[in-house]
């Protein structure tokens, strides 16, 4: 009887065009139609305070009392994993794995004690560029949280057990990433398009064949040429006053003085001639094909970054983008496909990723090409080029929405030398793109016969297709991403 109910009433609401109830507030009339857009809202960017600590380091700050909160970033260029020595990878991510396991007398229990009584988070990784460390804290807690990330950066004890217990840790994390496909998908395009022995080509976290090989001595040294405060940039974004500040953290941090070792800058440049456009990991068993498909992208300071960011959002930045419009809505053959470009120091990868049903791996790779042609060979229609943009721009607010993204959006302006006042000229910068632009841009820098074809799956049910996409003769890879000895 309630289905039954449950039908009339679903069929009288359809036929009355779905009318709004006498208590509906919302203004809408016909739930049928998608209302409009409504006028792009008005937003300035935050500014940011630069000044300079004692020993060197750059301070940025960013006043925001409306909650007793505050968010630090900083950021350690020169330290990421582009700076592992060459038969050492995966040694800038244990190093910044390492400083909160003891520091300035206290043990990593013991920094984790006063986090809590702080009500503060401290936290250390590795990315590509740079070492980072994040923080949260209570304004009212704020200095003792500054004494504790100061012990951490400037004094950690970086002890033999501490070292083997971590390292542990990391090593049996290598040994399982045969079980995680999304990351070995990443490390064999990274690999096919840098090398796999070279600073963007190798894996961030290491290699389990040469991590064993790692020493005490060889993170001790390496923090000691690489976590150079002159080179360094910290910005606090929260309820803080700017002159206490500078004052507190001249005391401890500014006060710091680390004398890195000078070091040669590091070539990023890819491949020069790319050997196999697909590379295959055998999966056996698995329901869907991880796969990631892309090239060596533009560069971060590229006069195309703004039409390059319209392409890729209408390619494959979000739900209504048309990757995931066809791939997953029409098709069903995906949770979600996404495209975007890994903004680096220096020439990052352009990528799309994706997990596809593993009967339709061969057909979801084809019609990604399609797509990725079509963006190249017609301008977009007008209404799909304002949406695009009209998406970056309103979401550009949201970066500032808390305390952390200010801070991280300021950090990320800090490793790429981009000006404190780039976010102010976002907006009117993406607001100018053409369709011609994005056409262009499309045309020369994502061209599909010059992408890589990673695949993690189940090659006794997919590389009969794989062959006919015309990529040539594969190359064969182990479930860690490594190349297979013939």
């Amino acid at each position: 009887m309630k289905s039954l109910a449950l039908v009339l009433f679903t069929t009288l609401c359809a036929q009355q065009g779905a009318i709004a109830a006498p208590y509906d507030k919302s203004g809408i009339a016909d739930w049928t139609v998608a209302p409009g857009p409504t006028a792009e809202p008005t937003f300035t960017p935050p500014v940011a305070k630069r000044m300079r600590l004692a020993n060197g380091m750059v301070l940025l700050v960013v006043e925001n009392h409306k909650l007793p909160i505050v968010s630090m970033e900083l950021v350690i260029p020169n330290a990421g994993s582009a700076t592992d020595p060459k038969t050492k990878p995966g040694l800038s991510a244990l190093t910044a794995d390492m400083l909160d396991e003891g520091a300035g007398g206290l043990t990593a229990i013991q920094i984790s004690e006063e986090e809590d009584k702080l009500g503060a988070s401290i936290g250390l990784f590795a990315s590509i560029d740079s070492a980072n460390i994040s923080v949260s804290t209570l304004a009212k807690t704020l200095d003792p949280t500054i004494d504790l990330l100061a012990k951490i950066v400037t004094a950690p004890a970086l002890t033999q057990a501490d070292f083997d217990r971590v390292k542990g840790d990391r090593a049996t994390g290598l040994e399982l990433r045969r079980d995680r496909p999304r990351e070995v998908a990443s490390i064999v395009l990274g690999s096919a398009l840098y090398g796999l022995d070279s600073p963007y080509g190798h894996p961030p976290g290491g290699v389990r064949e040469t991590f064993k090989n790692l020493s005490l001595a060889d993170l001790t040294s390496y923090y000691k040429d690489r976590w150079d405060p002159k080179a360094m940039t910290l910005v606090v974004a929260g309820d803080v006053d700017g002159v206490a500040l500078m004052k507190k953290l001249d005391a401890t941090l500014g006060a710091w003085k680390h004398p890195a070792k000078r070091i040669a800058s590091i070539s990023t440049s890819p491949v020069s001639k790319i050997a196999h456009r697909l590379l295959l990991v055998d999966r056996a068993g698995s329901q869907q094909s991880d796969v990631r498909i892309g090239l060596v992208g533009l560069d971060r300071k590229d006069p195309k970054y703004f039409a390059f960011e319209v392409l890729t959002t209408t390619l494959g930045g979000g739900f209504t983008s048309r990757l995931n419009q066809k791939l997953r809505e029409q098709l069903g053959i995906t949770y979600g496909i996404r495209a975007g470009q890994e903004w680096r120091t220096s020439r990052g990868p352009f990528t799309i990723s994706s997990a596809l049903v593993t009967p339709e791996t061969a057909h979801g790779l084809t019609e990604t090409i399609k797509i990725v042609d079509d963006l190249a060979a017609v301008d977009l229609p007008t209404a799909e080029l304002e949406k695009s943009k009209q998406n970056l721009i309103r979401a550009l607010p949201a970066q500032f929405a808390t305390n952390a993204g200010t801070a991280d959006s300021f950090a990320q302006l800090a490793l790429h030398g981009l000006p404190d006042s780039w976010y102010a000229n976002y907006a009117n910068a993406i607001r100018k793109v053409t369709a011609k632009e994005v056409r262009s841009v499309a045309k020369s820098a994502i061209p599909s016969g010059k992408m890589v074809f990673a695949v993690v799956g189940d090659l006794a049910k997919v590389q009969a297709g794989l062959s006919t996409l015309g990529l040539g003769e594969p190359e064969m890879r182990d479930l860690y991403g490594m190349p297979i000895a013939k």
